[in-house]
């Protein structure tokens, strides 16, 4: 890895984020610290991956969307590439680099079926290791696939699909994993930036696919003579286009699932938040859900199926939802909205409580869904040490599952009890991947 980065005058970067439902490419003047152009395109799982669980995606259709994207906005003075993605999930590539498996996302949910003694794979693969483990994470992905006789005979390694991305940009055949990704695949060591390869070997997993982890600002190698650098987490990236002020501000994002996020400088040893590395200047503590855009979108089907069935009415559920929670400003029904369950697995659906005679009207079911919403996320925060949630007075808002929804940022606000403000550029994970690149020739 070492190709050189130079600073330029007149110098953009193109920043790639790759999520669940959509792919965008934003370009970035780093001069003007500006937005000066977009690309977006829609991201689909494969037929039938929804109903069986597996929640998979094709890594060679994104990988094309991807270069489309970028090649829609390049500039002659484009001369770098971040490239952001959605955590956890895993593929497979053969010796030449290119996939041999589909990219099994985060929302896998084969970890949680049963493996040993009535427990699941990710609970029992958690128990061997001593290390959090939740169904979608890579190496629970992994050793169920393991288990289960699919890992392709082809297949010489498993990387993230950010990764993937970086390789078929380049054409190289293999490159290292950021630690921002690396330690979202489940079974890290943060301080030691590695795979805890001895626990995951003696827990039965075959350590031999694993990545090896890349330093920090990692070129890969170069695209149209740009330097496309290793791809580093959504997670990681969206705070970063999104949160200029990390002391005071803490990142709450609603996009398929949902996450609130916390910067600090030091490692605090805590089983309240996933701890992910911060581009070498910290860590993030986040509280995930499952509980999302995804979430919402579902309530929203349910009131067009209600309206197409009982009147014909073809109706836009968005726009029903709005018109029930209007005038609606609080209800005693209560409503867990986890109808794709819990990260950990113990859940499996949501429920209502406190259902009666007052409250049995649609407004109070979607007033309660939306503070469901914002509770899951407040009460995450609220379980994090002190340590962490000292001096955090004010939330930036990211994702188009808050942009969109006015309900959930009254609700977040209610909650959370702090104003709330939204980023400046609307797709926060390419914007910071964009920012991520243009710091590196910054300190080249």
């Amino acid at each position: 890895m070492d190709q050189k980065l130079s600073r330029e005058e007149n110098m953009t970067t193109i920043g790639i984020d790759i999520g669940t439902t959509s792919i965008c490419a934003v370009l970035y003047d780093a001069d003007t610290g500006e937005v000066c152009g977009k690309a977006t395109a829609d991201n689909a799982f494969l037929p039938g991956t929804e109903e069986d669980g597996s929640y998979a995606q094709d890594p060679q259709r994104i990988a094309d969307c991807a270069k489309d994207l970028a090649d829609r906005l390049w500039r002659e003075d484009v001369k770098a590439v971040g490239i952001s993605s959605q955590m956890h999930g895993i593929l497979y590539v053969d010796a030449e680099g290119r996939a041999c498996s589909p990219f099994f996302t985060w929302k896998n949910g084969d970890g949680n079926r049963i493996y040993r003694e009535g427990k699941s794979y990710a609970s029992w693969l958690g128990e061997k290791t001593g290390q959090p483990m939740a169904s979608g994470y890579g190496s629970v992905t992994h050793f169920f696939l393991q288990e289960n006789g699919r890992i392709p005979d082809a297949a010489v390694r498993m990387v993230n699909i950010g990764d993937y991305l970086s390789m078929r940009l380049t054409g190289k055949n293999g490159t290292a994993t950021d630690a921002s990704l690396a330690a979202s695949f489940g079974g890290f060591d943060l301080k030691g930036k590695r795979f805890l390869s001895e626990a995951l070997r003696k827990a039965g997993v075959d350590i031999r696919y694993y990545p090896s982890v890349a330093g920090a600002e990692t070129v890969v190698g170069e695209y149209r003579s740009a330097a496309v650098l290793g791809a580093c987490g959504d997670n990681q990236a969206s705070f970063l286009g999104a949160v200029d002020d990390p002391k005071h501000s803490i990142n709450v994002n609603v996009g398929t699932g949902s996450q609130v996020s916390v910067f600090h400088e030091e490692l605090l040893e805590t089983g309240a938040a996933d701890i992910r590395p911060f581009f070498g200047k910290g860590y993030l503590y986040v509280g995930a859900t499952l509980t999302g855009g995804k979430a919402y979108e579902k309530l929203a089907a349910f009131f067009e199926e209600t309206f197409s069935k009982a009147a014909g009415i073809e109706a836009d559920g968005y726009q029903v939802l709005e018109k029930l929670l209007a005038g609606v400003e609080e209800t005693d029904l209560q409503v867990c909205p986890s109808i794709y369950g819990s990260r950990d697995g113990l859940r499996t659906e949501g429920f209502l409580r406190n259902w009666k005679e007052s409250n049995f009207h649609p407004g109070d079911l979607v007033f309660g869904f939306i503070d469901g919403m914002a509770k899951e996320l407040a009460d995450l925060f609220d379980s994090m040490p002190d340590g962490l949630k000292e001096g955090k007075c004010r939330i930036i808002a990211s994702g188009n599952g808050l942009r969109r929804n006015r309900g959930l940022v009254r609700a977040t606000r209610r909650r959370f009890g702090m104003p709330v403000s939204f980023s400046s550029c609307e797709e926060e994970a390419a914007f910071g991947a964009a920012r991520y690149a243009a710091g590196a020739l910054e300190r080249a």
